[in-house]
């Protein structure tokens, strides 16, 4: 939206002082946009690397996963149970909590 608005904004003769700003703000936008798309594969590997570190293990055999390479990670590798939802396994966790 801001493109076009930018681009319409050229178009039209407006002095470069009025369109600055918004060419400022695009560029912002563009570079954030680029920083999160990398940052995803980033925190993929780093997931895999220090969630166990730190006590969980990973879990592919819940319901409900939108494809093979979606995980959950569970901090007791029993509540791990092919067909059971995340809602079972968060039961599962305040359960262990109370006992």
């Amino acid at each position: 939206m801001l493109g076009a608005l930018i681009g319409s904004m050229r178009a039209i003769p407006i002095s470069d002082r009025a369109i600055h700003p918004f060419e400022c703000a695009f560029k912002v936008t563009v570079l954030l946009g680029m920083a999160a798309m990398v940052l995803i594969p980033v925190s993929a590997v780093v997931q895999r690397f220090y969630m166990p570190n730190i006590g969980y293990s990973i879990c592919s055999e819940l319901e409900g996963h939108p494809t093979m390479w979606f995980t959950d990670w569970v901090r007791d590798p029993t509540w791990c149970v092919r067909g059971q939802s995340l809602e079972w396994v968060n039961e599962q966790a305040r359960t262990s909590v109370r006992n």
